[in-house]
């Protein structure tokens, strides 16, 4: 490695693909600040410069003013500059000079009404990965990794990219049958997050959502669930795929409480108004007249194309057999009316 350039040598260090990449995008925008596009150069000027960490400072503003980014990312990059030069052997003294990361609050957090009416007014790709999301409380990057294969299956592992943990997965019948109606209709889901991203902010736009809710939201609405629940802590980490200790997951991976916490979890976040009550036990039965009145009618008619019986109902009939079907439907829906 020693006629390795600096840059590659440092980057080769950090084994997270995520963490490679942010920091190769933090020191691109320090070079653009610093006009100057030579990690080796830029290093020789902080073993040079007294007061180098002064244009660390401007750069932390630079990059709110000029980049847009928010304070969070801003400091974000900078520790991937932090890292470059502890790497080169000239750390910089930062120690209070910047502000530190701070705890990301949500202006608002979707309610369960606010997911069963994303739900219900938007087609089978947002209903199929809503469900997913629902079940697998995930970071997005881990979700695009999900297959189909492991869908069906019900009950997988999955190793978090970010923090590099192994945590369990389940996925309810409903989610099952969801993707199985994707892959009968060929519909693809999109594959990136941007892609994800668009088709939930459509879906928030359709249900009238003035503020979108993104994949972060859907995670937390899961994790606030579980604590409300009294969940154990082991137990809602290793289902979303927080760091514990390896002899603890080791131990409570196979362990069926596991799927009966996350079960409760999941009847806690219905993605359909549960039926209780005699009004919505109506209207099913209601509903399920009215398809047998449908069949029924369909069977008689093709009856009497298929024998064409010579005392054949007069066309006068038919239409008073009609009329009189369509008052008794309209009896049934008026009636429910009533009920409700």
């Amino acid at each position: 490695m020693d006629d390795m350039p600096i840059q590659e040598e440092w980057l080769s260090q950090i084994l997270g693909e995520a963490t490679r990449k942010a920091y190769t995008r933090g020191l691109t925008c320090f070079k653009e600040f610093m006009d100057n596009n030579s990690t080796e150069d830029l290093i020789k000027l902080r073993q040079q410069e007294r007061h180098f960490e002064t244009k660390i400072i401007q750069f932390y503003q630079w990059l709110q003013d000029g980049k847009g980014l928010t304070q969070n990312s801003a400091r974000a990059y900078i520790i991937g500059i932090q890292s470059l030069f502890n790497y080169a052997g000239s750390p910089l003294r930062l120690k209070n000079k910047l502000p530190k990361l701070h705890m990301k609050l949500e202006s608002w957090s979707p309610s369960i009404e606010d997911l069963q009416k994303l739900y219900k007014l938007n087609d089978i790709s947002i209903k199929a990965w809503l469900s997913l999301s629902r079940d697998v409380p995930a970071r997005m990057s881990d979700m695009l990794r999900i297959t189909t294969e492991q869908i069906e299956s019900g009950e997988f592992l999955l190793q978090s990219k970010k923090e590099n943990v192994v945590g369990k997965c389940y996925v309810s019948e409903e989610t099952k049958t969801l993707f199985r109606q994707l892959k009968t209709a060929q519909i693809v889901l999109p594959t990136t997050q941007s892609g994800i991203d668009k088709m939930i902010s459509d879906g928030c736009r359709i249900a009238g959502f003035s503020k979108r809710i993104n994949q972060h939201l859907l995670r937390k609405t899961w994790l606030s669930t579980a604590i409300n629940l009294g969940t154990p802590e082991i137990v809602y980490k290793i289902l979303s795929f927080k760091t514990v200790p390896q002899e603890l997951l080791t131990y409570y991976l196979d362990r069926n409480e596991l799927r009966e916490y996350w079960k409760r979890v999941i009847e806690a976040l219905p993605l359909e108004p549960k039926s209780n009550g005699r009004i919505t036990d109506l209207q099913k039965e209601t509903e399920d007249l009215r398809n047998a009145m449908k069949v029924i009618a369909r069977f008689v008619a093709e009856e009497m194309r298929r024998t064409r019986l010579a005392q054949r109902p007069s066309k006068e009939s038919l239409k008073e057999l009609m009329k009189r079907t369509k008052r008794d439907l309209e009896v049934l829906d008026n009636f429910v009316k009533e009920e409700e």
